[in-house]
């Protein structure tokens, strides 16, 4: 792609959420930063004392397991938010190129076989964020109300086309979900290649810079000569991406594919970027600290049921757990910009 497809004139390089902050918001900088990191390990050693079994290398190993899909999806939902976006519909994502995936798994091996039900889900992906991404960057329609209709568009489809689950998948397939290589999972590896690849584009390329470019100042960088439709464009494709390898994944590991398949991820993905220390506003967030996020949410969850604590108050944990971590965020973007709170939501509902 020439560099003219993005830029204009240089652009300058964003602070990537370190811009100076005055008075009380400060504080909680390093906190978004580098918190999260101190309250992933006081959860675990507070669930480890409470909680028998929860410190042993297996429990770990499932944690890890458990947060393969969520994590893949959740840093695919990174970078639109970075860019001051939102995706509703990477669960129905998620489901459509499951479906798909798991017609194809039921035939017996062959090259071509494999390649299909590998290979379509990740088309699928692609594809579906690609329309999201021209709906929003073309038609300047806003995000959110973009893919709160493909999600249901999307699900409305998969349902239709296929409602019955997908049982009796072959063995070839499964091994993806459900295999290790030595003592690690191969959906770890996987969700560990996606983060190492999300951390170099994002921090090592000049897409990278002007996803969070545009998240900063939308306005600021379009007068900088990025091209912001193209670069809107590429990351709803991106998170398509994701969607679709999660999916791959997700079928692999349960060993069937279902219609309903996904259904709420995209809150847990939404809520794993935020507690990671990621603005809802765009322009602050990283990949490693959006997989801490991920983790210290499934740590909450399997901590609670090893404690035999009913569903309902796993889901108010949790449900607080987004509200504080949401909270704070809304605050320092507030300190930040100088504006006022309902500008700033204004801002996320339905664009600039």
């Amino acid at each position: 792609m020439a560099k003219s497809d993005f830029e204009a004139r240089p652009a300058p390089t964003p602070a990537r959420g370190r811009a100076l902050t005055m008075g009380p918001a400060r504080t909680f900088e390093p906190l978004r930063e580098y918190g999260i990191y101190a309250v992933l390990a006081i959860l675990v050693a507070g669930f480890s004392i409470v909680a028998p079994g929860f410190a042993s290398l297996t429990n770990f190993i499932l944690i890890l397991l458990q947060v393969s899909v969520m994590g893949i999806l959740s840093i695919g939902m990174l970078f639109v938010i970075l860019s001051r976006g939102i995706d509703l519909s990477v669960g129905s994502i998620l489901a459509i190129a499951g479906i798909f995936s798991g017609l194809i798994a039921q035939q017996n091996f062959a090259v071509l076989n494999a390649t299909l039900a590998f290979g379509l889900p990740i088309l699928i992906g692609l594809l579906c964020g690609l329309f999201n991404g021209a709906l929003i960057a073309w038609f300047r329609l806003p995000p959110l109300i973009v893919t709160l209709g493909t999600m249901y568009a999307f699900r409305g489809f998969i349902v239709w086309y296929h409602v019955n689950p997908i049982y009796q998948l072959q063995g070839w397939y499964r091994v993806l979900g459900q295999e290790k290589i030595g003592p690690v999972p191969i959906p770890v590896i996987i969700l560990l290649a996606m983060t190492a690849f999300a951390a170099m584009v994002l921090n090592r390329t000049r897409f990278g810079r002007y996803v969070y470019a545009i998240g900063g100042n939308e306005d600021a960088a379009r007068a900088s000569g990025i091209n912001v439709k193209l670069v809107k464009l590429g990351v709803y494709t991106i998170s398509g991406l994701y969607c679709g390898i999660a999916g791959l994944v997700f079928t692999s590991r349960l060993g069937a594919a279902q219609s309903i398949s996904g259904m709420g991820f995209e809150l847990v993905a939404i809520a794993s970027v935020v507690v990671g220390g990621a603005s809802l506003f765009g322009g602050r967030g990283s990949v490693g600290n959006t997989l801490v996020g991920a983790l210290i949410m499934q740590v909450v969850q399997s901590g609670l049921v090893m404690l035999d604590v009913p569903s309902p108050i796993q889901q108010t944990t949790l449900g607080f757990i987004i509200i504080i971590a949401v909270g704070v965020d809304m605050y320092v973007q507030n300190r930040r910009g100088g504006g006022t709170l309902g500008g700033s939501i204004r801002d996320f509902l339905f664009g600039q």
